[in-house]
């Protein structure tokens, strides 16, 4: 009678796991930078997203606020690409966190146009999108947000997008800067551009 052969189930030698390992890397180091631009463009395209909802909404506002004949000044100054100075409103994280927080200005305050500007925003965003804004996170002063690190903002400000916005006597955005995961969208002429690496905020020589 024949006896059977057995074999025994040895697993991996040494030499077959490191070669299993090594391939793994290599797979690795092959997706992870595929994988890192995908994320990047994604989180570009949900802030894109976002700028292109704040543009409408300051849009409508402008819109609202001039049908109902309101007395808006223009008291702040916009370098644009031209080189050219245009007269502009701004709105910034600071009236925006004023407006969210429900603190009221009165006329005789000379950031009033500005803040019933921001109001009609909060309200156009809370209307027309399921973005949660959380301009309220935002505790520094009106003027902390020109000139500012996008990280440092970040750092400072936790979960509050950085958001700029200059609105001219047109009743358009001349230039909008919106900064949320970790991602720098800049507004201008009807274009809208990622910047992936840009540390500051790059408006901040441009208005005054």
């Amino acid at each position: 009678m024949a006896r059977r052969k057995c074999v025994g189930n040895k697993g991996f030698s040494l030499v077959e796991l490191i070669i299993v390992i090594a391939i793994m890397a290599i797979l690795a180091g092959a997706i992870a930078p595929a994988v890192i631009r995908y994320i990047r463009k994604a989180r570009a395209a949900r802030a894109t997203d976002e700028a292109r909802v704040i543009v409408n909404a300051v849009e409508v506002a402008l819109a609202t606020k001039a049908a109902e004949d309101a007395d808006i000044t223009y008291s702040n100054t916009f370098v644009d690409d031209d080189g050219d100075n245009r007269t502009v409103g701004l709105v910034t994280n600071w009236v925006l966190s004023e407006a969210q927080s429900g603190n009221v200005m009165t006329e005789s305050n000379p950031e009033y146009s500005n803040y019933i500007i921001a109001v009609e925003i909060l309200d156009n965003l809370s209307s027309s999108s399921s973005h949660s804004y959380k301009f309220f996170n935002f505790t520094g002063s009106k003027t902390n947000i020109i000139g500012m690190d996008c990280a440092q903002f970040a750092q400072t400000y936790d979960n509050c997008p950085g958001v700029i916005v200059a609105y001219g006597t047109n009743g358009k955005v001349l230039m909008l800067e919106y900064y949320n995961y970790g991602c720098l969208i800049h507004y201008e002429n009807n274009e809208y551009t990622y910047y992936e690496d840009e540390e500051t905020f790059i408006s901040s020589d441009r208005v005054r």
